[in-house]
């Protein structure tokens, strides 16, 4: 920039002002660009929640449920803490110093709080698993104090304005959820039907799958919900058989926004139904860095 002078050599009071406006611009457009980019960024919300414990058992696989989606976003997805919440029973093996004791004002507060962070650019995720029971067409989620009805937690989530939110609900009776999650912006994979009362096994195999997706020849190393899905269903359906006994839980994915399941979501291009959302659905998009080829 040039600057005249006055006839005494001193410069003019209008190329002062002019410059200093000059500076003061630059200094905004440097402290907004950074900020601009980062709010473009979409980042992922995760909250993995367990209910009220029954027995030493159910405590024990809990306990592998929690520690098992921990490591995955944490590990596999490079999440940081800050990204995901453990909300669990204050007797759980899971609770520690950044966990919150899970009772219903405490989800509902982590919720409201998270509806208040998260951006509609950004990702959201629900993880549950517990006890639930149906009274009449309500699923009550069992935890400590009063039980979390399903309308109420729709109400929680409906208000996190994320453009993709999963909700995963692993305990007896889930699909009786389902129509009060669903939205446009929401895949809801629950484990059982809403007439299906006993525990499911679905974590004990829904998680491993996640953790040791192995990736087919000819693929490009990136794993869909709906693969992990599909092989979850069939890993079920193989305990059962193996042990012969009465299959008492049937998992359900929706994904289409009507509030109605599918249980084979995989078959979406010939039934035109659930699947077609949950297959462009890629865990290893947010891998901070992708595994090599085989990983």
């Amino acid at each position: 920039m040039r600057i005249l002078l006055d006839n005494t050599g001193k410069a003019t009071g209008d190329t002062i002002r002019s410059r200093r406006m000059s500076i003061a611009l630059a200094l905004i457009v440097l402290s907004i660009a950074p900020c601009h980019a980062q709010n473009r960024d979409p980042t992922w919300r995760v909250v993995i929640c367990s209910g009220i414990l029954r027995d030493s058992e159910v405590g024990q696989a809990e306990a592998r449920t929690m520690a098992g989606l921990s490591s995955f976003f944490a590990d596999q997805l490079g999440l940081g803490r800050e990204a995901v919440t453990i909300v669990c029973d204050s007797e759980s093996q899971a609770f520690d110093a950044n966990a919150v004791a899970c009772t219903r004002e405490n989800l509902k507060k982590t919720l409201v709080n998270l509806a208040a962070a998260v951006r509609p650019v950004d990702r959201f995720m629900l993880y549950y698993t517990g006890q639930a029971n149906r009274a009449d067409d309500t699923l009550r989620l069992n935890v400590r104090g009063p039980d979390i009805v399903h309308s109420e937690l729709a109400q929680w989530l409906g208000a996190i304005e994320a453009k993709e939110k999963l909700v995963v609900l692993d305990c007896p009776c889930a699909g009786l959820a389902i129509k009060d999650l669903s939205d446009p912006n929401s895949i809801v994979v629950c484990s059982a039907r809403g007439d299906q009362y006993d525990s499911p096994r679905f974590s004990d195999y829904f998680v491993p799958a996640l953790l040791h997706w192995q990736p087919e020849a000819d693929d490009d190393g990136r794993f869909s919900l709906l693969e992990v899905f599909q092989k979850t269903s069939r890993d079920l359906d193989a305990y059962y058989a193996q042990e012969k006994c009465y299959k008492s839980e049937n998992a359900l994915l929706e994904d289409d926004g009507d509030g109605v399941p599918s249980q084979q979501p995989w078959l979406f291009e010939q039934t035109g139904k659930d699947g077609a959302r949950a297959a462009q659905f890629y865990f290893r998009q947010i891998l901070a860095t992708p595994p090599e080829r085989g990983h």
